[in-house]
């Protein structure tokens, strides 16, 4: 069987065949048509050839020589070979590979499917794999450094297929940059573009978008001194100065370098778990096309601290940092922009109207925007839209009970902590849920013991669907009662749920004082309607709430919005447990409400089973009994 014979004509010319480097070529010439013939692929006409290699000398002459390298190919290369009195062609039904082809191949996806100014966030992950693969064949621009004497045509050819090959080579590496640039992966975006840079020193745009990488990633020295490469190329190559637009990049670059960051706000307890959570909110901050992105979920549901978290951990990827603005207790939307401008430190400086100031103090940067619990303030996403508007470089991150309801809205639902389904799950502490709990109770109460409490610290999470406050509130009584008392009481009284702990905020003492936030921003009809939904237990559909609480669908996905009720992948809604005693407790203080409530949730199940009751005993018995 023949060896196969390797041919790296990308970065020089390098020929091997069973991993030996092949020598003996009578010329350089005769080494070009090699290359010809395997880079092209088909047959070519005995004069042809002749012309492209020696169309310098007498057809006679040319056709000889011709002879002579043929005869040195196919001594070397015998099978690989095919030549007829009329044509040559390489032989690509032998065991070979050619690294032009295998580049080839790998870019073709570019021209069909891609575009060069395509974001490179929606690309497959498994394009991106085969787009590196293929990139690293690129080892130089094609037959780099080989020179052949007196071969005109050929070295037109050559030139012609070298610039080709570095343009794919070119949209590649682009369209890598793109892709980790996106994705907030700034050394390999800049692997890339660094590599772009070697092969087209004179793009401007590839050399602002390594400055801003630099930057980012919190080498601003070395991106100010990007730009005076930058300014040196552009002199030498071009004989130009920068674009207006890389100036003013350098200028912003230049004074972030000395600012103040962040004002993130400390916090008394590390962080725990949420990892998946974080990873997706990191993704979702570094796509070019979500600027602003709302965490929405029910009080005590830990929307602040994974905002605050995902800040802090993407801080830098914002060349102006990450601002925290605290809301809760902003009375109404006319202190919003006094509050958001306190936060960045921004002081109104004439007579002009505050909200233009911030608008134009904000113009020019780049940076995270925290809007820390906005559901009281709805009527003032007037101004985030005129911030995302007037700002293209400033994201929004939103924590928020109810949706802002905006065409720029990107939703989060930030969903309680991972719980272990049983007692008996392995490796039951490495669940975010418990890790919280032992990390609260043995703060409080370091001899607090897992392995004895065990069997009631897990149902106490799940009692509380994994939610944070809940579970901190819950574990901030280990020091005074057994966890089999505490699980006792979460049941009987919401209330239960409290503390006394002066430095946690008003609204987060309690889980009560939690959802009394979110029933005092309800109309009375979705009040109504959401007490009334307390009297389901595991879930309910549209026509049974419509049917028992007089909920029409416009009232329950208000209620979505919300985050007082949210909707399964069936279709069927859910209640959170302790929103669901909360609701419960809100029904009983309307005489007569629930008694009422209950005979119409009676009647409706009941009508409900005598419905079904003709196909017990038929075809359909499995689907009724389930």
């Amino acid at each position: 069987m023949d060896e196969e014979l390797r041919l790296m004509l990308l970065g020089g010319v390098r020929i091997t065949r069973g991993g030996t480097p092949v020598t003996g070529f009578v010329s350089a010439k005769a080494q070009a048509l090699l290359c010809y013939l395997a880079v092209t692929g088909r047959p070519h006409f005995r004069p042809a050839l002749a012309g492209l290699l020696w169309g310098e000398r007498p057809e006679a002459n040319a056709l000889m020589n011709l002879r002579q390298a043929l005869t040195n190919l196919r001594r070397l290369f015998p099978s690989h070979i095919i030549v007829t009195r009329h044509t040559v062609a390489f032989n690509r039904n032998t065991p070979y590979w050619l690294d032009v082809e295998e580049f080839e191949s790998g870019t073709r996806i570019l021209e069909s499917r891609l575009r060069i100014q395509d974001s490179g966030f929606k690309i497959p992950d498994s394009l991106i794999r085969d787009l590196e693969k293929t990139i690293k064949l690129y080892r130089g621009d094609f037959l780099e450094g080989f020179y052949v004497r007196d071969a005109p045509t050929f070295e037109e050819w050559m030139l012609v297929q070298r610039e080709r090959l570095r343009a794919l080579a070119l949209q590649a590496l682009h369209i890598l940059t793109a892709y980790y640039t996106n994705r907030g992966k700034y050394p390999l975006a800049l692997r890339y573009i660094t590599q772009l840079l070697m092969l087209a020193p004179w793009q401007e745009e590839a050399h602002r978008q390594k400055m801003l990488l630099l930057a980012r990633s919190g080498q601003h020295s070395a991106a100010l001194a990007q730009y005076e490469i930058c300014c040196r190329i552009l002199a030498k190559e071009l004989g130009v100065e920068p674009s207006a637009e890389t100036q003013a990049l350098y200028r912003r670059i230049k004074a972030a370098r000395s600012i103040r960051r962040n004002n993130l706000p400390p916090q008394p307890t590390p962080f725990v778990g949420r990892e998946k959570e974080l990873a997706e909110i990191a993704r979702l901050l570094a796509n070019p096309d979500c600027r602003l992105l709302t965490l929405i979920g029910p009080g005590g549901i830990g929307k602040t601290r994974l905002a605050i978290q995902a800040a802090a951990q993407n801080s830098q990827h914002f060349l102006h940092g990450v601002w925290f603005v605290p809301l809760t207790s902003v009375p109404s939307t006319a202190f919003l922009v006094p509050a958001i401008a306190e936060a960045l430190g921004f002081s109104f400086h004439s007579r002009e109207d505050p909200r233009e100031q911030l608008l134009n103090y904000l113009r020019e940067k780049e940076l995270l925007l925290i809007l820390d619990g906005f559901e009281h303030l709805l009527k003032g996403r007037d101004l985030v839209v005129d911030i995302l508007q007037s700002a293209p470089e400033v994201k929004v991150l939103v924590t928020s009970r109810e949706r802002l309801n905006l065409r720029w809205e990107w939703l989060f639902e930030v969903q309680g902590m991972r719980v272990p389904e049983d007692e008996n799950v392995p490796e039951a502490e490495d669940y975010d849920a418990v890790r919280l709990f032992l990390q609260v109770a043995r703060r409080i109460y370091p001899e607090f013991s897992f392995e004895e409490e065990k069997a009631f610290v897990i149902p106490i999470c799940r009692m509380v669907e994994g939610m944070p406050l809940g579970i901190e509130l819950a574990a901030a009584w280990v020091h005074k009662f057994p966890c089999a008392v505490i699980a006792q009481e979460i049941e009987r009284n919401l209330g239960f749920l409290a503390t006394s702990l002066r430095d946690m905020p008003q609204r987060h003492r309690s889980l009560r004082a939690a959802f009394d936030h979110s029933w005092k921003l309800l109309s009375e009809e979705e009040k109504r309607v959401f007490r009334r939904l307390s009297v389901f237990r595991g879930g309910f559909r549209q026509e049974a709430a419509k049917q028992v609480a007089g909920a029409s669908f416009p009232l329950l996905s208000s209620l979505e919005d919300k985050s007082l009720i949210r909707r399964n992948a069936s279709g069927r809604y859910e209640m959170h447990e302790l929103l669901r005693q909360y609701a419960e407790e809100k029904i009983r203080e309307v005489p007569g409400e629930e008694e009422q409530v209950r005979e119409r949730h009676c009647a409706y199940y009941a009508a409900f089973l005598h419905s079904k009751q003709t196909h017990l005993g038929r075809l359909k018995q499995k689907e009724t009994m389930d």
